[in-house]
């Protein structure tokens, strides 16, 4: 247990420092997106319809919705994890901050969702009881590994350039699994079961 506690400890300092900027930039960032798809949306509903339909057909090929037509959790959080995960290691490449398409493209597909709602006359209500539930959980995660991936493509391009701001890789990558471990990990668990058996009951009082 006192070694827990000490990764607890750990990570509670390196969130107390750059990071938890560097995810408020990603979460404000992640929010803009969602603005703009709902611009899109709202002003190119079939554009928008054509970006669902290729997204839904993506989560119909990853397995997430069995022949029953419902959703697995355990299936649900091996896709989640691996989008996760990917969010955080592509920021080993340096210069590209690939992390930062993830956010764009999960941003965009939020706003165009409800901006085509909207569109065709559906209450706004129905739209946040469908998100929200396990958006609370499985958004934070996103941009905590969205900002892990960040961090890591930054740290990447000081170490290129001999930055006096660089940190030693192997330090900052056991910070960086900590906050995956002990905060992504978790949350994205959480946002599996709400999403498969709390989100359906609450979108179903609005229908």
């Amino acid at each position: 247990m006192s070694w827990l506690n000490e990764q607890f400890v750990l990570l509670a300092k390196f969130l107390s420092g750059g990071f938890r900027r560097t995810a408020g930039f990603c979460a404000l960032g992640m929010a803009a997106a969602a603005i703009l798809g709902a611009g899109i949306g709202l002003a190119f509903p079939q554009q928008a319809a054509q970006i669902l339909n290729s997204f839904m057909e993506q989560v119909e090929q990853s397995g997430v919705i069995d022949e029953a037509g419902q959703m697995s959790v355990f299936s649900l959080l091996m896709n989640n994890w691996r989008a996760m995960l990917l969010s955080a290691a592509y920021g080993i490449i340096p210069f590209l901050f690939l992390p930062l398409i993830s956010l764009l493209s999960n941003g965009v597909l939020l706003g165009v969702l409800g901006g085509l709602l909207h569109a065709s006359g559906q209450s706004m209500l129905f739209y946040a009881a469908g998100i929200l539930p396990h958006g609370i959980f499985e958004l934070t995660a996103l941009v905590l590994s969205i900002a892990c991936g960040v961090t890591l493509c930054r740290n990447m391009c000081r170490l290129a350039l001999s930055d006096p701001k660089r940190r030693r890789l192997l330090p900052l990558l056991e910070d960086l699994l900590r906050v995956l471990v002990l905060l992504v990990a978790p949350l994205t668990v959480a946002a599996a079961f709400v999403e498969c058996y709390v989100t359906p009951v609450i979108m179903s009082l609005f229908l």
